[in-house]
Order: C-alpha cells, then sequence, then structure tokens
C-alpha cells in the first residue's frame, strides 16, 4: 500500500497571505485531522534542530508557532525540543537568538535529554547498534510531531524525518554510562576514536574550534583528544578542510545505524502517532549543528506532510532529483545525473541507503502518493 505525502507548493501566484508558502501551510493545517495523532490534553513534543551560532538557515519561527497554535487548538500542550546537540545552556541560548523561544512561538523550549544531556531511557535498537539511550522527553511522549529542515550532511548524505529522529532523538551520553551507548556510536562502529594524519595536517585547528565538548587540544601541535569528554559525533572530521582527520566506519554501515537509531525512537510510540512535516526551503549543503549557514544548493521545493518516514524522505529526494542547482552554490557546477539526487551528487555517496534500510526495518515504504496543495 503506497503512503500519502502532501506536497505544499512554494510559489506564491497572488500578493495576498493566503497565496504564501505561511499562508497556505496554515490554512493546511487548520484543516487537518491531526487529532488523530494527538489526544486532547497531551503534552507533545515538536522535535526541530534548534540550529548553532552562525547556523541561520532552520525552520522560521512563524512556521513552528503555526504548528504551536493548531496543536494547541486540540486542544494539547506542545512543547519544542531537541536533545543535547551542543552544551544544554549553550543550545538554549542559541535557540533564543535564533528565534526560538516561549514568547515568539507560544511554547516552552525544552531539551530532551536535560540540560547536561543524561536523561534519557536505555532502548533496544537493532544488531549494529545494540541498546542505545532515547532521549527522556520523546521516550515519555504518547505522540509527537516531527519538524525537519532539510539539507545536505557530509556523512548522511542529507538530513530529513529519519536522521532528524534518529540522531536528535538518540542522546550523546546517558547518565552513568559513555557514548558507546548514545549516538556517537552511529559514527564509531570501528573504533573508539578518530585517526588522525599528522602529514595532512596544516594546524588550522578547525577541528577544536568546532569540537561541542571542547575536548580536542594540539600539545606540541599533535592532535589530542580527551576520550572522556568526546562523545564521538565526529564534527572535527568533517570540518577537515585536508581530510587529516578520519572516523572508522563504512558509508553503509553508518546509514543503516541512522535507521536503525530512528527504529530505537520510534518504537517508543504506538502506531499512528507521529507526525512527520520537511520544510524543503533553503537548502544548505551541510547541517544545522555547524556554525555557519551556506548558499543553498536548489530552489524552494516547498513542504511535505505525512505519518509515513521513509515515504516522506523519499518523496523529499525525488524533489531534488533531475534539479538544476543554483548559482554560486557548492553545487553550481556538479555534473547533473538522470535519477540521481542533489545531495548524493554533492557527497559523492548514495543517499537512499538510508530510507532502504528504513523501509527493511518496517519504518515506513518507500512507495508513495503526492498530494498537492496550494497549486
Amino acid at each position: 500500500m503506497q503512503s500519502k505525502v502532501y506536497h505544499i507548493l512554494p510559489r506564491a501566484k497572488r500578493y495576498k497571505y493566503e497565496s504564501g508558502l505561511l499562508g497556505k501551510f496554515e490554512y493546511f493545517l487548520k484543516n487537518f485531522t491531526l487529532e488523530k495523532y494527538i489526544a486532547k490534553k497531551d503534552i507533545i513534543p515538536l522535535k526541530i534542530h534548534l540550529g548553532n551560532d552562525g547556523a541561520f538557515r532552520t525552520i522560521r519561527p512563524q512556521f513552528v508557532q503555526k504548528v504551536v497554535e493548531r496543536v494547541k487548538k486540540i486542544p494539547a500542550k506542545p512543547f519544542v525540543t531537541d536533545s543535547v546537540r551542543i552544551a544544554g545552556y549553550d543550545y538554549l541560548e542559541v535557540a533564543n537568538k535564533g528565534g526560538y523561544n516561549h514568547l515568539s512561538l507560544g511554547a516552552p523550549i525544552v531539551i530532551a535529554d536535560g540540560i547536561y544531556g543524561n536523561d534519557s531511557i536505555m532502548v533496544e535498537a537493532g544488531d549494529l547498534l545494540g541498546k542505545v539511550a532515547v532521549a527522556s522527553a520523546i521516550y515519555d511522549a504518547k505522540s509527537m510531531i516531527v519538524l525537519s529542515h532539510v539539507k545536505g550532511h557530509i556523512q548522511a548524505v542529507f538530513g530529513g524525518a529519519i536522521k532528524n529522529i534518529s540522531m536528535g532523538g538518540v542522546s550523546a551520553q546517558p547518565r552513568n554510562s559513555s557514548w558507546k551507548e548514545g549516538r556517537g556510536k552511529m559514527h564509531f562502529l570501528h573504533g573508539d576514536i578518530m585517526k588522525w594524519n599528522k602529514e595532512k595536517c596544516i594546524l588550522c585547528f578547525d577541528c577544536a574550534k568546532i569540537c561541542p565538548a571542547e575536548c580536542i587540544t594540539f600539545i606540541d601541535k599533535v592532535y589530542t583528544v580527551d576520550k572522556k569528554k568526546c562523545f564521538r559525533c565526529g564534527r572535527c572530521a568533517r570540518v577537515c578542510p585536508e581530510g587529516a582527520i578520519e572516523v572508522p566506519i563504512t558509508h553503509e554501515n553508518f546509514m543503516k545505524a541512522v535507521a536503525e537509531g530512528a527504529k530505537a525512537v520510534l518504537s517508543t510510540f504506538d502506531k499512528e502517532k507521529i507526525l512527520y512535516i520537511n520544510f524543503l526551503i533553503e537548502m544548505q549543503p551541510e547541517c544545522d549543528c555547524m556554525p555557519i549557514a551556506d548558499t543553498p544548493v536548489v530552489q524552494d521545493q516547498g513542504i511535505l506532510i505525512s505519518d509515513d518516514p521513509v515515504a516522506i524522505d523519499a518523496a523529499t529526494l525525488d524533489l531534488v532529483t533531475n534539479i538544476n542547482p543554483l548559482p554560486g552554490s557548492l553545487a553550481e557546477n556538479i555534473d547533473i545525473e538522470k535519477n540521481v539526487d542533489i545531495f548524493s551528487l554533492l557527497h559523492g555517496k548514495n543517499g537512499k541507503i538510508q530510507l532502504i534500510e528504513a523501509e527493511k526495518m518496517g519504518l515506513g515504504s518507500l512507495s508513495y502518493t503526492i498530494e498537492k496543495v496550494g497549486d
């Protein structure tokens, strides 16, 4: 059976609010039966990435506010959340500066695994990960809305619904344990620390500057990592301009691990209790966890809504397949290949692997139908 994906088109063809993307999104939510997924008086996490200093292409607060407003009309009690990506207190400050706060959204901002990132519950994930720590504010919820800003990712190829619930729903490090039971394990299935190539290193120190755990130093010009503090996010390897730092994992295993992480999070919910909303807006080449916002690689494609995480991500990739890259972006000189999405071309890896693995695990279907809204 094919899953349904709604597509709110981005173009505004008339100069009135109802014709714009925000107006069409509000109208869709008003007429969509959200009560199918959320019960009255339930406390509901709106799972989102809150960004970083310098990352200003996250989901616009106006869109999040419309979701908050609609959830309150059920009536239910929404809160906007993500797990610790940088230090929890700093993450809340970043969120506030980006316009994510109670005043602007009408709902509180909550760190899903606590201000210190230790509040989580162990959940079975799969053959590669074993058990992982799911953030407690997500684990305890009865239903959830997942708001995903679509963008590229140097390891996952692209970030959509599956990556959002996997790497954002799994805590970095559970209480009284180590990174081996957190999201870091997705990156480090074949080793316990990054590999450093001294000959390639130019001592730019970008790796130390990006480290959210502040665990990288260069004692006597030697790349040194405090293994106890490091939660194995792999950002240091991603930002190295010379490829001097390597994370020990294959692309295929990493993508399967991402799917397993999503499976662990989804296993804590009953069926038909999660709604996914993908924002194909300002799709930059890298993750919102980086302290930058690069030029979008393709034109905006609007908003997708579905209750199937695999289908919505499949539709996302299809919308950015056989599409011209934007001039001046990282993708501008890429040779377009038929039936290959822009993110896979940009990062030189197959982004659909995470979707294929997720379908195998029963998380959803790659087969879908599109219903266009606001044509």
